[in-house]
């Protein structure tokens, strides 16, 4: 991860982007809930994924 800062804690993390700029700023200050975080991975990429 490029994000190594103190906010980002856990063995699995994921930084959601918000995008720039003052407004941006605001909303990324205030996320803090848990979530579940899905990566979507093409099949080809997956030893032994199903078809």
């Amino acid at each position: 991860a490029q994000d190594t800062g103190s906010a980002i804690t856990g063995p699995a993390r994921g930084d959601l982007f918000t995008g720039t700029g003052d407004a941006a700023g605001e909303i990324a200050g205030v996320v803090r809930n848990p979530a579940d975080f899905y990566a979507l991975i093409p099949r080809r990429l997956v030893p032994g994924a199903a078809r």
